[in-house]
């Protein structure tokens, strides 16, 4: 058997194999660098999940459809079948065969992330029934298509050795159907979030802000119909299959890839915001006014919009939170009598400009002794507390 390199044509052999060979290197790339950068962020912040662990599992399985198919096109597949052998074509198929499972299993994975990342920042009792119901569907559907794919001839080996007298379903009605639920899944997944954004206290404005960074995964949703419709076209002329379907197994390979990217980025919003702030940075106005102590905040609200969401699930420990500390010892002498007291001159010197740090004066076991020159010398600790609710998705 001949090893056809990355597809490209050869002596005067029409072959688009390399299509699939780039996209197949530029997609599993990209798709590559947004995980590490997610990974990257997560563990920086001690906050690595099992919506993480999908996610890495969705890419390993990514890359395994990857090298399934440049193995394929290496062995023939994006040339004519008239233009290949025996042995070349059953090579070919067979490669496209074993591509098929990791594909959906990439498939699975990506919608079980976007769900558990959901569970993480949803917390009400309504939206978790909900989220477990979309996902036992995910799962089943994909089970139930993984099952299917491996089992569709019995012996297996009679999905690639033609007229081997094997007992086959009938594939295109299985993949069709297959592309169908896939849509259907996603349109779930999608509009799992929408119910609790919408029900926040802000602006329409602010809300749709929110809804549109979890509504990024619609591109995978476009990109799934764009197959469907490749997939329809491929059936036409399926007797010359290693050549006619390229331009589905393109949309495969984008389809998979770009739905782990799709994933990331919501985990990716605070780096997205500083590169591109008008399309991802909030839509509220900067406060100027110094901080106040949680417990002697007016019952204003944050302009900014991810802190209500916040602020409505600080009780649930696994929320977007990065609790910090700052402590600092500070002497002071000398007091003034126009002074009101020192406390009051620390909190207000030491927060100035502050917008979102709450801070707590704490004495412990204070030293007041008269000093020389008729003032007092306190030695006090500041603690600044800071839950760093950050713009965007702050530590999801």
């Amino acid at each position: 058997m001949t090893n056809r390199g990355v597809g490209f044509p050869n002596n005067g052999v029409d072959d688009q194999g390399w299509k699939l060979y780039i996209t197949s290197l530029v997609m599993i790339l990209a798709a590559g660098l947004v995980v590490i950068a997610r990974v990257s962020i997560r563990l920086a912040r001690r906050n690595f999940g099992y919506d993480d662990v999908a996610i890495v599992a969705a890419l390993l399985f990514s890359i395994v459809l990857s090298v399934s198919i440049q193995l394929a096109v290496e062995h023939g597949y994006g040339m004519h079948k008239a233009d290949l052998t025996k042995d070349e074509q059953e090579e070919a198929l067979k490669w496209f065969f074993i591509a098929q499972t990791p594909y959906k299993v990439t498939v699975c994975l990506y919608k079980i992330s976007v769900i558990l990342l959901y569970l993480r920042i949803f917390v009400t009792k309504t939206f978790r029934i909900a989220a477990f119901v979309v996902l036992s569907i995910v799962v089943g559907y994909s089970l139930g298509g993984i099952g299917a794919t491996i089992f569709q001839c019995v012996p297996i080996r009679g999905a690639w050795v033609k007229n081997s007298g094997a007992t086959c379903i009938n594939s295109d009605q299985f993949w069709v159907a297959y592309a169908v639920l896939n849509i259907l899944t996603d349109v779930l997944v999608l509009a799992l979030p929408v119910g609790p954004i919408m029900n926040l206290h802000l602006r329409w404005r602010e809300r749709f802000l929110i809804w549109g960074v979890f509504m990024l995964g619609a591109f995978v949703t476009v990109s799934s119909i764009l197959r469907v419709a490749s997939v329809q076209n491929s059936l036409k002329n399926i007797q010359d299959q290693t050549y006619n379907f390229i331009p589905r197994g393109i949309w495969t390979l984008v389809e998979a890839n770009l739905g782990i990217i799709s994933a990331c980025l919501p985990v990716l919003k605070p780096p997205l915001s500083a590169l591109f702030p008008r399309l991802f940075g909030s839509t509220g106005k900067k406060s100027t006014a110094p901080a106040r102590s949680e417990g002697s905040r007016p019952g204003g609200q944050s302009n900014d919009p991810w802190s209500s969401v916040s602020a409505a699930n600080r009780s649930n420990p696994r929320f977007w939170r990065v609790p910090l500390k700052h402590e600092l010892s500070v002497s002071i002498s000398a007091a003034r009598p126009n002074r009101n007291s020192d406390e009051h001159q620390i909190i207000g010197a030491s927060d100035k400009g502050s917008t979102n740090d709450s801070v707590e004066l704490n004495e412990r076991a204070p030293n007041l002794k008269r000093g020389d020159s008729g003032g007092i010398s306190k030695t006090v600790e500041v603690v600044r507390q800071s839950f760093h609710e950050q713009r965007g998705l702050a530590s999801i």
